[in-house]
């Protein structure tokens, strides 16, 4: 089935539908904003001492709680993202050029199915996360699996390239992906890639925490965000590519913060900057590049030995490959 729009174009829209829908968008993305806001102003300026900071998302206070407690988990873990799903979907009712703007900043259909499918990732994610949390669960213990989050990012991948084949294929577009193809400095460009391997990195090490799914959440949406203000002409190229810039470093803030907790910063980074060179500079195939690092690392799980205690010699080395990654920007930036 081909991904077409999912309300058929606007413009044959009834008036009525197409004027409540529209109001139901804008109060959607106001609750969507709000919600981030909230988030992040609890992981800032809360009590971070706490060993179980999460942006103030609270698990279950005993293993053994009644069926209704569970239940009611569930609800409120519903009150707080089925907005972010809804409003996914409430944005195909706007007419978009079908093909992507020169400046590659402004939302156009293709980067709109893209961005469910990846919105679909992070909460899949914060499911299992709240999960795990209800549970008592947590990676580090050995007490879950790495592959239920290796699946969901699999899943995403073929997703994605199925649509971007589609359009391929059907609407005589390249395929254009959200960050090769923005107009922005190379080396901007070349940190913004990189970030996108340690962020999978950590969704394949999703345990029972959803701050970091909050953060991925909130890139995915408001850079869609900040693509239609853009393409409405609300905002320049410049600010465009440094809103989502900004969004960048405070989701990879929370991932570093996440990582240090659970004492997996050396690990994770090591293994990022090694995806980002074998995926850049090698051009491994990407299927099989994640395929490995979640094998590596549910062999590591099963070990237990997933953890920064047990590679103190990958400390020096994680250090220089992220001064390399550094240096490779510089050197983007000057040539």
């Amino acid at each position: 089935m081909a991904p077409r729009p999912l309300l058929t174009i606007a413009a044959n829209l009834p008036i009525p539908f197409n004027y409540w829908s529209h109001r139901a968008h804008a109060f959607l993305g106001l609750f969507v904003l709000y919600h981030f806001i909230y988030r992040y102003g609890l992981f800032f300026f809360s009590n971070k001492n706490n060993a179980d900071h999460d942006m103030g998302f609270d698990g279950p206070t005993s293993r053994r709680e009644g069926e209704t407690e569970l239940t009611n988990h569930w609800i409120l873990f519903a009150q707080w993202f089925l907005p972010h799903i809804i409003l996914q979907f409430t944005g195909f009712v706007f007419p978009l050029p079908i093909k992507r703007h020169p400046d590659g900043n402004r939302i156009w259909p293709q980067y709109r199915w893209e961005a469910l499918v990846f919105s679909f990732r992070c909460i899949s994610l914060l499911g299992l996360a709240w999960r795990r949390k209800i549970n008592k669960s947590t990676l580090e213990d050995g007490s879950c699996s790495i592959m239920p989050a290796a699946f969901c990012v699999g899943l995403t991948m073929v997703s994605a390239d199925w649509i971007s084949l589609w359009y391929k294929s059907h609407v005589e577009v390249k395929g254009n992906r959200t960050i090769r193809d923005l107009t922005a400095p190379k080396w901007v460009l070349y940190l913004m890639s990189s970030a996108q391997f340690h962020a999978t990195v950590h969704c394949l090490l999703t345990s029972n925490r959803l701050s970091v799914q909050i953060a991925a959440l909130t890139v995915v949406q408001l850079s869609a965000f900040g693509m239609t203000l853009r393409r409405k002409g609300f905002i320049s190229q410049k600010k465009g590519v440094l809103l989502y810039a900004m969004v960048l470093v405070l989701g990879m803030i929370v991932i570093f913060d996440d990582l240090r907790r659970r004492s997996l910063f050396n690990v994770a980074i090591f293994f990022g900057n090694v995806a980002a060179v074998l995926r850049m500079y090698c051009g491994m195939d990407k299927y099989v590049l994640w395929c490995g690092v979640a094998i590596v690392f549910n062999y590591f799980l099963r070990q237990g030995i997933l953890n920064d205690q047990a590679f103190d010699n990958l400390s020096p080395i994680m250090h220089i490959s992220s001064w390399l990654m550094l240096l490779g920007s510089c050197y983007l930036k000057h040539s």
